[in-house]
């Protein structure tokens, strides 16, 4: 028995697998063929359409035709809420706090000038009684001064009429010594005359021939006498004008009646002159006699006034040292009123501080009475409570102000053009014009806050701007004011963050634009009619007065001008568009012309003849 050989059949493929694949490629060359040939005769037999171009429709957009119109601008800020004034309580003394008031807590409101607390006054009370009791004492010594004072006083005015007496004295015994001098003058005359008419009456009985001569010489006497007579006058009217006496002194101490005695000698010697001449032989014996008793009289009183020149030297003497002991006595009297002057003026000083003492003992005393400061507010902090010992200048409490709450809000440098600040303008020079200006109308402010699950809105001003731009960011802070933030639920507390949106000035005659209509390089397109209802397109470059995030507002557009919203960013100036225009009737449909076939050709197949 023979075995097959295994290993040739492994390697031949067997008759079956190759008849399968000449089968296969059969069929393709088949398919092939047939597809071939009705793609061909189709080809051949086809009917060709007739080309014709379309009519182009214009491309359809939506517009909107403009109106000008007042935009009021609002410029958008945020910032956090603060107290228009936020003050620290503090005691102006020191002591223990005695009682509380019921507001005197953390968020209680209070009034201008509220007491909030009270501390212990015993200390002050006492100082206060006790400066009382030094100004009583100060001014019962002063009293007692100023009579000793008065007392003085008087020594001085005693010891001053003193001294003026003792001058007085003085000046009346000059006068009196001059009167002396004249008296003794007079007194040395009259013996001199007594002396000559006794000689002259011996010599008249001497010699009886001369008599007429002798009475001559009598009528000479006489003369001389009332020369004399007239000089005691003058020098007697000199006295009385040295004392201011002249207006009421009497005839006899003006000397008129000697003087018209020396005038009746004279005439009387005249008469004699005109007897001896008579008489010639006539012996005068009585009168010699007369004479001799006339020139014993001259000179009693020749001795008496020589001995009276005497004691005036004396008196003005013992004058002399009274006025030098009253001048003493006048300048020490006058030291000694010094002195209570100078401690009279101690005292007014010591009451006066006394007095200054006591009057801020009060004001101390007055103090222990902690008031809140003068205006509307609230406490936002308590730091002591009820037997606390507290001292001058600490901490108690911090209040703010509940009247005005306020806002800083940032505006750029750009956006300030567009708001007036209220600030009123200020000069060195003051004008008439500065103090004429009109007040500025506050502008109006919007704060928003964001509380639960709502939107709080409050109304405000901007009431001024601060004093500076901030450095870093160049923006300037407005300030805005909320009056009785606490007046409405929830009320606008300190430390809120809110948003702002400020009404700025207004714009007229002007057209607002959505920002989408406004394209890049602040350009618009614009539809510009033609005829048969079409439009073209325009692009034109705007002058933007104001942007936001919202709107555009320009006055480069006129009044019915229809502005394009749809996108066009790719078309040309002059393309010809439809336009539906909001608010307006939309354009009629556009149908092509024709329905896009054309004829049917025959292609026919070119044989070769």
């Amino acid at each position: 028995m023979t075995t097959p050989d295994v290993t040739k059949e492994k390697n031949d493929p067997p008759a079956s697998t190759v008849q399968r694949v000449a089968v296969a490629l059969g069929v393709c060359i088949i398919i092939l063929g047939g597809s071939a040939a009705i793609a061909n005769y189709f080809m051949a037999n086809q009917e060709e359409a007739q080309r014709r171009t379309p009519p182009r429709v214009p491309p359809l957009v939506t517009a909107l035709r403009v109106q000008t119109e007042q935009f009021t601008i609002h410029l958008p800020s945020q910032g956090r809420v603060q107290a228009r004034a936020v003050t620290t309580i503090s005691p102006e003394v020191a002591g223990r706090v005695q009682s509380l008031e019921p507001v005197f807590k953390e968020g209680g409101f209070f009034t201008p000038g509220q007491k909030l607390l009270t501390l212990d006054n015993t200390d002050h009370l006492n100082t206060v009684a006790k400066a009382e009791g030094a100004i009583a004492q100060l001014k019962a010594k002063l009293a007692l001064e100023k009579i000793d004072r008065a007392g003085l006083t008087n020594a001085v005015s005693v010891a001053a009429a003193t001294l003026e007496q003792a001058q007085v004295a003085l000046e009346l015994e000059k006068i009196e010594a001059a009167s002396f001098q004249n008296a003794f003058n007079v007194a040395k005359a009259n013996l001199e005359q007594a002396k000559v008419a006794l000689r002259l009456e011996q010599l008249e009985r001497s010699t009886y021939s001369n008599a007429v001569t002798v009475a001559q010489a009598k009528l000479k006497q006489a003369e001389a006498n009332l020369q004399l007579t007239l000089a005691e006058q003058s020098a007697a009217i000199a006295n009385l004008k040295r004392l201011d006496k002249l207006a009421g002194a009497s005839p006899l101490a003006r000397k008129e009646p000697q003087v018209a005695e020396a005038r009746a000698a004279m005439d009387a010697e005249q008469a004699a002159l005109t007897k001896a001449q008579k008489d010639v032989l006539e012996k005068p014996r009585q009168k010699e006699a007369d004479l001799q008793a006339k020139i014993d009289v001259a000179q009693v009183k020749y001795t008496e006034a020589q001995e009276n020149l005497k004691l005036p030297a004396q008196r003005e003497a013992d004058l002399r040292a009274k006025i030098k002991v009253a001048q003493a006595q006048l300048t020490e009297a006058k030291e000694n009123l010094k002195r209570p002057a100078q401690l009279e003026a101690d005292l007014q000083a010591q009451i006066r501080i006394a007095e200054s003492e006591a009057a801020q003992a009060k004001r101390n005393a007055e103090r222990t009475v902690v008031r809140a400061p003068e205006y509307h507010g609230r406490i936002t902090e308590k730091r002591v409570d009820i037997g606390q010992v507290v001292s001058a200048g600490s901490v108690l409490a911090t209040a703010i102000a509940t009247d005005y709450a306020e806002v800083r809000l940032p505006l750029s440098n750009r956006r300030l053009a567009y708001l007036s600040i209220p600030e009123p303008l200020i000069s060195t020079n003051n004008t008439e014009a500065l103090q004429q200006q009109t007040a500025t109308e506050r502008p109006r402010v919007t704060l928003t806050a964001e509380i639960g699950d709502e939107i709080q809105q409050w109304q405000g001003v901007i009431d001024r701007a601060e004093g500076r731009y901030d450095s870093a960011s160049q923006q300037l802070f407005l300030i805005a004011q909320v009056s009785n933030p606490y007046r409405t639920q929830p009320a606008l507390r300190a430390g809120l963050f809110v948003r702002a949106d400020i009404t700025g000035n207004s714009l007229n005659n002007v057209v607002v634009l959505r920002r989408h209509v406004v394209r890049r390089g602040d350009e618009v397109a614009l539809a510009l009619p033609g005829k048969n209802n079409t439009w073209t397109l325009q692009r034109r470059k705007i002058n933007v007065l104001w942007r936001d995030e919202a709107v555009m507002v320009t006055d480069s557009l006129k009044p019915g001008e229809v502005v394009i919203q749809s996108p066009v960013d790719y078309a040309a100036n002059g393309e010809p568009l439809r336009v539906a225009i909001e608010g307006e009737a939309p354009p009629p449909p556009v149908h092509p012309a024709g329905n896009g076939k054309g004829g049917k050709k025959k292609k026919t197949k070119a044989t070769s003849g």
